[in-house]
């Protein structure tokens, strides 16, 4: 793969793309590249991961030109409901809240006096109206000025006319998300595509936002995703926290069934280890709630067409990545967001977002705690990971890593970002699906 920016490209990719359907673990050693031989085979360069160059490009034409996802609705769920969602790669500061008319607005959380901070806590309810703790103006949650102290000493009547600076907002399935860029090229569903459309049926709203995990952490945000867009890392990494969980003597090293490749996103569908026996206080916790392990209890939910696409009985979990940042990760009974913030070249924001039903019984309250754990200490075990490859990266003692066909997600990862900075850049995108 090049990691030139330069080059003038095809046009954007065909709409359609074919879901493949592939559960035969031996059904060629490389499959994933004869579905996507654009993508190539040879090594990738690490300048992506270290260079302030590339961190500035993705500033520019990624994360303020980009929808971009800052929460969920369950999070504001009551009208002047709010949260402030900082994005620091693009130097922003967003303030969402919830309308009297149930409409989520987004707003640059900066008074328009002389440009304090508007809302300084992280998140909050209001009587739909906003207070600058600096002098005192307040606005509406549609962003209308409404009040100023002392107002007639300015030499114009500013109410209704110092608004807020509003931020495209949408809202896709209960999934909030802005685009910093004053006039967006596309709108949210026509960004997610057919990715999108693959998510339209399951029911995230059923299972609402139950534990947060954040970490900063002194690493790139793309290698941080890549950890979290393959299985071929479990059986070693993972062997203490997860040893059998998603892998097994038949798929030793989790071999996807499906990998789908979009514009930008992708979405994958992998098996677990439906031979999983938890032992002792572990089998009565991930009995007692719905679980990264469930799959013939009462918690399993129904995934609609789009996820599970090969409709497997030892179904493990779907990986849906939203372009650039965001990796949903469904399971049968729960869902998590993944998602990682650029600070620099090498400090990123990894958070952490774990969906599950509302526990109704002590048990199950105790089994939800349990599953927290479970995934604590797999996380701890990846974050790691991630700040030692960053170290080791910097030293400059390698130039390229290697990538197997499996690592299809990681490969593509680079392959997207490219294609988006040349894209907002210069005008042409490259497609991983016109013939040549």
């Amino acid at each position: 793969m090049s990691t030139r920016m330069d080059a003038a490209l095809p046009a954007q990719p065909a709409e359609s793309v074919q879901v493949s359907l592939q559960q035969d673990f031996d059904a060629g050693v490389h499959r994933w590249h004869e579905k996507y031989p654009k993508l190539g085979t040879g090594p990738v360069s690490v300048e992506p991961l270290v260079s302030r160059q590339w961190f500035e490009a993705e500033r520019e034409y990624i994360y303020k030109k980009c929808w971009l996802h800052v929460g969920t609705v369950d999070a504001i769920p009551n009208p002047g409901d709010y949260f402030v969602h900082e994005i620091a790669i693009a130097k922003a500061s967003i303030v969402l809240i919830r309308g009297k008319d149930n409409v989520v607005r987004g707003f640059y959380n900066v008074c328009r006096h002389r440009g304090n901070k508007l809302v300084w806590d992280y998140k909050g309810s209001s009587s739909c109206y906003l207070s600058c703790k600096f002098h005192g103006w307040v606005y509406d949650a549609e962003g209308t000025l409404r009040d100023v102290p002392d107002g007639e000493r300015f030499y114009e009547n500013l109410e209704g006319k110092a608004n807020l600076i509003p931020v495209h907002t949408a809202v896709w399935e209960g999934f909030i998300f802005v685009n910093l860029d004053p006039h967006p090229t596309e709108t949210l569903e026509e960004y997610l595509g057919e990715a999108g459309q693959r998510m339209k049926d399951f029911p995230f709203q059923r299972v609402p936002l139950q534990f947060h995990y954040q970490s900063y952490q002194r690493a790139n945000w793309k290698l941080m995703l890549d950890a979290q867009s393959e299985i071929y890392h479990v059986r070693y990494l993972h062997s203490y926290s997860w040893p059998d969980v998603f892998t097994r003597p038949d798929n030793p090293y989790g071999h996807a069934y499906a990998l789908d490749l979009y514009d930008r996103h992708r979405v994958g569908n992998w098996p677990g280890n439906k031979y999983f026996q938890p032992k002792d206080v572990e089998g009565l916790a991930l009995g007692r709630s719905a679980a990264i392990t469930s799959r013939d209890n009462d918690f399993v939910l129904p995934t609609g067409q789009g996820i599970n696409v090969t409709n497997a009985d030892d179904w493990g979990f779907d990986i849906v990545h939203v372009f650039p940042n965001l990796n949903i990760l469904i399971l049968p009974g729960v869902w998590h967001t993944h998602q990682f913030w650029p600070i620099s070249e090498n400090e990123a924001l990894w958070e952490l977002k774990i969906h599950m039903p509302s526990a109704a019984t002590p048990s199950e309250r105790f089994g939800q705690e349990y599953n927290k754990i479970l995934l604590r200490d797999a996380l701890l075990e990846d974050g790691a990971t991630h700040e030692h490859t960053q170290d080791a990266l910097e030293t400059g003692a390698i130039e390229r890593i290697y990538l197997q066909d499996e690592e299809l997600f990681v490969r593509h990862s680079y392959w997207a970002v490219e294609q988006e900075i040349r894209a907002r850049r210069d005008g042409v995108r490259d497609s991983l699906f016109d013939e040549d």
